[in-house]
């Protein structure tokens, strides 16, 4: 496919170096959404893009280094600028993970699809996302921890963006990292997120399905994912019984080091 060149809107003169420095990392990063280079792409050298774009290669690197900040891009001294792939900004993007006994090694947990619909319900994930979206995409997950207990998640998709995933099986979507998924598919990675958690009642729904007494408390777990732009992407609940195992936190850089699974 032949790849359309970068263009970049000629400022006034009075924008300078700063503005068309800005002007560049958009023109970049819009270029990324559009699906020009996709997460793990490697970007032209600094020289070529200098040249594809008309501006000094400062300018250019200035850019890039405004892109490395909202966490577009990631440079790599000897090898070049990379588009950022599912991996978030380190200390921003936190796994959990339940701990056999010692703590030197992560239970492993399975994933089951149990329901997939289109929504037009509001709560915390229509706050999350805006009032433009109307609709969503509503995917409820089983969890299973080490064949001890089961954890209840339930992803929030906006319709708009992802409404190809309505029509895909069950099957097709068990044990799927939707973080991965979503960052390959859709070119939408996950790169900052907000998350809450609180120990509360757990609702009677999710109680039946978890086969736990009504009224029960657990942990309560929100996670908001965004993307490009802060744009939000995902939102997600996930509901803990309780247990006698720990969870452990860790940041993404560490998380990816150690063959562990995740929990979203």
């Amino acid at each position: 496919m032949t790849q359309k060149p970068l263009r970049v809107v000629p400022g006034s003169k009075s924008g300078g170096a700063k503005a068309k420095h800005r002007r560049i990392s958009e023109e970049i990063l819009s270029a990324i959404e559009d699906g020009r280079w996709v997460p793990g792409d490697r970007l032209p050298a600094e020289d070529q893009l200098a040249v594809e774009m008309k501006a000094s290669l400062g300018t250019v690197q200035r850019a890039l280094r405004s892109l490395v900040q909202m966490g577009v891009v990631e440079r790599h001294h000897g090898r070049g600028t990379f588009v950022t792939g599912a991996r978030a900004q380190e200390g921003q993007l936190q796994h959990f993970r339940f701990m056999a006994e010692g703590g030197t090694r992560l239970l492993p947990v399975y994933f089951k699809i149990v329901g997939i619909e289109t929504i037009r319900e509001s709560g915390p994930w229509s706050s999350f996302f805006g009032e433009r979206e109307d609709n969503y995409i509503h995917i409820q997950r089983l969890v299973n921890v080490n064949d001890e207990f089961d954890v209840f998640s339930e992803i929030y998709l906006p319709a708009s963006r992802f409404s190809e995933i309505a029509g895909m099986s069950e099957a097709t979507l068990n044990g799927v990292s939707f973080r991965d998924f979503l960052a390959e598919r859709f070119n939408a990675p996950t790169i900052n997120t907000q998350q809450t958690m609180a120990c509360q009642p757990l609702p009677p729904r999710v109680t039946r399905t978890l086969n736990v007494p009504h009224g029960q408390y657990g942990i309560v777990w929100s996670i908001g994912g965004l993307s490009y732009r802060n744009a939000p992407i995902t939102w997600q609940r996930i509901f803990v019984p309780p247990s006698d195992r720990v969870i452990e936190i860790v940041p993404t850089s560490a998380a990816e080091q150690s063959p562990l699974q995740e929990v979203f």
